[in-house]
C-alpha cells in the first residue's frame, strides 16, 4: 500500500519539529470498474493466491472420514445450505478447508471462498469480504462479470456503504439481470421448461444440485465478535436466497459469538454442524508422524547416525497422546526435529521426557509444555525474545520500514541480534511471508504468549508492547534527523510519525512511560506537529488518531496534576478547533475509532475539572456544529 502522503516533501525534524510542503491527494483513481473492484478485494484471501497456495493441505491418507463426509453434503441436493466446521486450535481445520477447495475445484463445484487471517490486514476484518466473493463469482459464473461491472459503474460510492448494500449491489442484483437478460434470450427459443435450462445455463449444473460451494476459513480469525456475528448473518442472507443457489461451508474455533450465532434458531434451520473434536484423530497422526520422520531419517544433517527403527512405537505413541487431537502439536514437533543445528533423536526424548505440571486443568497443557520447551534454547535472552515476538504480534509497519534486519534498528541492537535471536525458532515463526517480516506459523501460538497463565516469563502486557513501540519508533526518528541533519525523506518521517502516534494512542495505562518522556517528550513532539503544519493535524485526524491521543494525555493527567491537566487539554482542544479546515471538521462530527485502543478508552476520567461548559463554547468559533460537542464527550 502507498504511503498516504507519497507526494509529501521538504520534511525536517530539528528539536522534534516537521515542516510540510507540497502534499497532494495522490493520482485519480483507475475508472475501470474490474481493477477497482480487484483494489478493493483480499487477493491474499483466495484460492490461488500465493498467501493460500503454498500453505499445507491435509496429509495423503489422513482427515479422509471427515473430508468425505464434506464432500457428500456438497452433493446432496437435500442438505442445508450451510456447513460449520467447528474445531478446537490446531485440530487442523484450514488444512481440511485446503483440501476441500482442491477437491471442488476437481469436482467443478468451486465458486468462491475466503480464508481469514490474523496476520494480514486485508484478511482479518469485514471490509473485503463481500467484494472479495463477487470478484471470484464475476471469474467463476459465465456473463455476470458485465453486470457486476455494470454496477460499479452506476454507484461509485458502493465501496463504501454497509456490506449488506454491497451484498444487494455486487452479489444480488448482478445476479438477477443475468437471470434476466439469460432469460430474454432463451425465451426466442423457448416457451417452456426454461427455467431448469436457466440454471444449467448460468450455474453449469442442474436445479437439484445447488451445484457451487463457496469455503470460508478462519472467521474466529476476524477482528471482532461484532463482525464475526454480521458475517454469520450476511451468509445467512446469501444462503437462503433464491438467487444465490450456492452452498457454504464455514470453519472456525468455536468462539462464543459465532456459535452463539450458530445455534440461533435464525441459523441453526440452514446449519448442519461438524464438529471435529467427535471423529478419531489418532490413527490419522499416525500416519502423519510415520511419513514425517520416514522423510525426516532420508534428509537430516544427522541421517547417517539415525537407527533404521527409530523412533520406537512407544515414543510414536507417545506422541500421539501428548497430541491430544492436535495436529498442530505434531506439525510443531516435526519442524522442530527438522533443525539441522540439532540432533532429532536428543531432541525428541527431550520433548517427550518435558511435562507439564500433573495439576494443570488446561486443556492446551501439552502444547503449551512444547512452546516452553522450544521457546527456551540454551543461552537465550529471555526478555529481548519476549520483546521481539510481542512486537510480531502488534507492530504493523508501513511499506517504507524493512522487514527483519530492521528489527535490531528499532531496538538499537547490533546487526544481526535479532536474526541470531530467533534462528532456532523455525519451526515457530514463518521467514518466507510476502513483506519478509516473521510471522508466526499459527495462530495459537499468539494464543499462549498473551495468556499470562499459559506463557509465564514469555508473556508481556499489550501496554508494556506499545509504550516499548512508541519510544522506539520515537528514538529511530531521532536517529534519522541526526544522521540526515534535520531533513528526512517524506514517506519514512511520515510512517515513524505515525507509527509513534498510533502505538502511544494504544497504550491505556500511561502511567508505564517514564514521566519525563509522557509529560514532555511526546507532548512536544505531537504539539510541534500541531503547531507547525496544519497538513499534519489533518492526516492525523484522518487516521483518527489526534483525538485518541488526546484523551490518553486528558486521562494520565487527571490522576497526576488537574493543574497540568487543564492547561495541556486546553491548549490541545484550541488546537484542534483552530488549526483544522472546514471540510475536516465536518468529517470529524462522529466518534473516532477505538480500533487499536483497549476497551476503557473512552472511559470517564475520574477527579477532572478542567472541562466545564464555559469551556465548550470558548472554541465554537467557525468550527461548526457538533464538532465543540465532539470535542467535550471525549473528556467527559
Amino acid at each position: 500500500m502507498a504511503s498516504i502522503l507519497s507526494s509529501a516533501s521538504n520534511f525536517t525534524m530539528d528539536n522534534t519539529q516537521f515542516n510540510v510542503a507540497n502534499i497532494h491527494q495522490g493520482q485519480i483513481g483507475d475508472s475501470d470498474p474490474w481493477r477497482i473492484l480487484l483494489s478493493h478485494s483480499a487477493i491474499n484471501a483466495m484460492a490461488d493466491s500465493p498467501a493460500v497456495t503454498y500453505e499445507p493441505t491435509c496429509h495423503p491418507g489422513t482427515r479422509e472420514v471427515v473430508t468425505g463426509r464434506i464432500m457428500a453434503w456438497a452433493r446432496d441436493p437435500r442438505a442445508e445450505p450451510i456447513l460449520w466446521l467447528s474445531g478446537p486450535a490446531g485440530a487442523g481445520k484450514s488444512c481440511i478447508q485446503r483440501t476441500i477447495v482442491q477437491s471442488c475445484i476437481a469436482e467443478g463445484l468451486f465458486i468462491a471462498c475466503f480464508f481469514f487471517s490474523i496476520k494480514q490486514s486485508e484478511r482479518n476484518s469485514q471490509t473485503r469480504f463481500v467484494t472479495t466473493l463477487a470478484a471470484q463469482l464475476a471469474e467463476n459464473i459465465s456473463g455476470l462479470k458485465k453486470h457486476i461491472n455494470s454496477a460499479i459503474e452506476m454507484d461509485q460510492r458502493i465501496f463504501t456503504r454497509s456490506l449488506e448494500s454491497q451484498v444487494e449491489g455486487l452479489i444480488f442484483k448482478p445476479l438477477r439481470a443475468l437471470q434476466g437478460s439469460t432469460l430474454q434470450r432463451l425465451k426466442a427459443f423457448f416457451n417452456t421448461a426454461f427455467k431448469a435450462f436457466l440454471r444449467a445455463f448460468c450455474y453449469q449444473g442442474h436445479e437439484e444440485t445447488r451445484a457451487n460451494v463457496i469455503v470460508i476459513d478462519g472467521l474466529d480469525e476476524c477482528v471482532g465478535e461484532k463482525e464475526q456475528a454480521r458475517i454469520l448473518s450476511l451468509i445467512r442472507a446469501l444462503a437462503t436466497n433464491s438467487h444465490f443457489p450456492f452452498r457454504i461451508i464455514i470453519a472456525s474455533r468455536p468462539e462464543y459469538a459465532i456459535r452463539t450465532a450458530f445455534f440461533s434458531p435464525s441459523l441453526s434451520k440452514d446449519t448442519l454442524i461438524f464438529r471435529l473434536e467427535q471423529y478419531e484423530a489418532d490413527g490419522d497422526l499416525r500416519l502423519f508422524l510415520e511419513a514425517e520422520f520416514s522423510h525426516l531419517k532420508l534428509v537430516h544433517s544427522t541421517s547417517k547416525s539415525i537407527p533404521a527403527d527409530w523412533p520406537s512405537p512407544k515414543d510414536e505413541n507417545a506422541l500421539v497422546t501428548k497430541a491430544s487431537r492436535q495436529f498442530i502439536y505434531v506439525s510443531v514437533v516435526m519442524k522442530h526435529l527438522a533443525n539441522p543445528r540439532r540432533n532429532p533423536m536428543v531432541e525428541l526424548r527431550r520433548i517427550l521426557d518435558y511435562q507439564p505440571s500433573r495439576n494443570d486443568t488446561n486443556p492446551f497443557a501439552e502444547l503449551d509444555a512444547l512452546y516452553n520447551r522450544i521457546l527456551h534454547p540454551p543461552d537465550i535472552d529471555t526478555s529481548l525474545l519476549t520483546s521481539i515476538l510481542h512486537l510480531i504480534i502488534h507492530d504493523k509497519p508501513r511499506e517504507t520500514m524493512s522487514p527483519v534486519d530492521d528489527l535490531d534498528m528499532l531496538f538499537g541492537l547490533r546487526p544481526g541480534t535479532t536474526s541470531s535471536t530467533l534462528v532456532d525458532l523455525h519451526s515457530l515463526l514463518n521467514f518466507n511471508s510476502p513483506d519478509r517480516r516473521p510471522t508466526f506459523h499459527h495462530k495459537s501460538l499468539e494464543d499462549f504468549l498473551t495468556t499470562a497463565a499459559r506463557a509465564g516469563d514469555l508473556y508481556q502486557s499489550n501496554d508494556q508492547t506499545h509504550v516499548q513501540l512508541t519510544v522506539a519508533y520515537y528514538n529511530l526518528g531521532r536517529q534519522h534527523q541526526l544522521k540526515n541533519r534535520g531533513t528526512a525523506t517524506s514517506d519514512y518521517v511520515w510512517d515513524l510519525t505515525l507509527l509513534t502516534t498510533s502505538h502511544a494512542c494504544s497504550v491505556g495505562d500511561w502511567s508505564l512511560f517514564e514521566r519525563e518522556f509522557a509529560e514532555n517528550t511526546l507532548p512536544a513532539f505531537i504539539d510541534s506537529l500541531v503547531q507547525n503544519d496544519i497538513m499534519a493535524v489533518t492526516v492525523l485526524m484522518e487516521r483518527r488518531r489526534l483525538d485518541p491521543y488526546v484523551h490518553r494525555y486528558h486521562s494520565f493527567f487527571c490522576t497526576t496534576s488537574e493543574d497540568g491537566c487543564l492547561q495541556r487539554c486546553k491548549e490541545i482542544r484550541q488546537l484542534n478547533m483552530h488549526m483544522l479546515p472546514a471540510k475536516l471538521q465536518r468529517s470529524i462530527v462522529d466518534p473516532p475509532s477505538m480500533i487499536d485502543m483497549p476497551p476503557d478508552a473512552a472511559s470517564k476520567p475520574q477527579g477532572c475539572g478542567c472541562i466545564r461548559s464555559t469551556d465548550a463554547e470558548e472554541y465554537d468559533g467557525e468550527a461548526g456544529v457538533g464538532v465543540s460537542q465532539h470535542l467535550v464527550a471525549g473528556f467527559d
